[in-house]
């Protein structure tokens, strides 16, 4: 690792440092828990530019003068959207009002079930970008490919984590009117290498490769949002469909997000994105007005340019003002990072032993005990029901 990120705790993998290095130097390296970490090796010239652009060891901020943040419920006005989307169907119409055809797109998709950052030149074909990846992605050369498309003189959108959008600034090292920035409310990143055993032992499971993972795939009942499922497409035409998958819940409960994770620089209100998405947690609790409208998309509007496309979003979203604190109250990652798993040493020294990747996380997944059980099940009821309960048990 570079010297100054030689604690893994200080790199979020982001690549910035390797997308600058005049001698093409630095190369991303995964390690045995399958992250990926910047190596140099003797073509290196100690120009100090890979440390300049690291947005752990030096954010450089580009802030807009007397930005000021607008914070909104929203869906997107096309059913369809809206099914193929993690939430609201936001970063869909972010995409509609600012790009025209030619203009680019960058966000995470798959790639061989691989997760990769990716560009296309119209907003039309933006469908892989769309849901939610419990992996971190690969950025390879995005942030020069971004570089390219905006000295060309077209507009650019790009989405990712906010420790990779602060990489971007900082490679970019000045403020372009042509590009929107647009990050996540993040609950960290995945291990590609765990989630790449993973999927070995699904077709080893299945006897079949693993053509599609959707990690979060709505499940519409009567019209309406009921809940969210893992869908598993396999080769063979065999569909799994499960709401408690190993991976999945193994990553809520943070015992293999990366190592910076848990310490994130940026998991606060001072937002690095033009715009931050997420999903609208406690509905009911936050938007108690929106009668009959549920799974919903939660957009912060965090500079002038943002504002300036929010008039023109309305063409294409349906969007409700709410309050900040409301919102900041209820999501928690808005305020601060994800405590990591304390089974995580644990869990990836047994798998460094060769212990099989469902046997660990059969093993070091925290079960279920009464208490848990009823959380579960509280978590589980729709955001309307929770909202009646709590009004009911508050005397309201």
């Amino acid at each position: 690792m570079l010297s100054f990120s030689s604690e893994k705790a200080r790199c979020t993998g982001c690549g910035a440092c390797a997308s600058v290095c005049p001698t093409d130097c630095i190369s991303l390296v995964y390690d045995d828990e399958g992250f990926a970490y910047p190596e140099v090796d003797a073509r290196c010239v100690g120009c100090g530019k890979c440390r300049d652009v690291c947005p752990l060891a030096n954010y450089h901020r580009f802030d807009e003068p007397g930005s000021r943040k607008l914070c909104v419920a929203a869906r997107h006005v096309e059913r369809t959207v809206w099914e193929k989307s993690s939430s609201g169907g936001a970063f869909t119409a972010i995409c509609q009002a600012f790009c025209n055809d030619g203009d680019a797109v960058f966000g995470a998709r798959f790639e061989e079930l691989e997760v990769v950052h990716d560009y296309v030149l119209t907003p039309d074909p933006i469908n892989g970008f769309r849901k939610s990846k419990y992996v971190q992605s690969d950025l390879r050369d995005s942030y020069r490919k971004v570089r390219q498309m905006l000295e060309m003189n077209r507009r650019v959108v790009f989405s990712g984590t906010p420790c990779q959008v602060a990489g971007l600034r900082n490679v970019l090292g000045k403020r372009y009117n042509n590009l929107l920035c647009v990050d996540l409310v993040c609950h960290g990143v995945g291990s590609p290498g765990v989630f790449r055993r993973y999927i070995q032992h699904l077709e080893n499971k299945f006897g079949s490769k693993v053509t599609s993972f959707t990690f979060r795939n709505k499940r519409v009942k009567m019209g309406r949002f009921f809940d969210y499922i893992i869908r598993i497409e396999f080769e063979n035409g065999r569909i799994v469909e499960d709401g408690s998958d190993l991976y999945n819940t193994g990553f809520i409960q943070c015992l293999f997000l990366r190592p910076s994770c848990s310490q994130c620089a940026f998991a606060s209100l001072d937002r690095v994105g033009d715009i931050t998405l997420g999903d609208l947690k406690s509905r009911y609790e936050v938007a108690p007005g929106l009668r009959g409208i549920e799974n919903l998309s939660m957009v912060l509007f965090n500079t002038e340019k943002a504002e300036e496309i929010f008039g023109r979003m309305g063409r294409h979203l349906r969007m409700h003002p709410v309050r900040m604190e409301d919102v900041a109250r209820t999501s928690l990652q808005l305020r601060q990072p994800s405590p990591a798993s304390r089974e995580r040493a644990a869990f990836f020294r047994e798998l460094g032993d060769g212990v099989l990747i469902e046997q660990a996380l059969e093993k070091y997944i925290v079960k279920t005990n009464p208490k848990g059980l009823i959380r579960r099940a509280w978590s589980i009821l729709p955001d309307r029901i929770r909202y009646t309960i709590k009004r009911k048990l508050n005397g309201r």
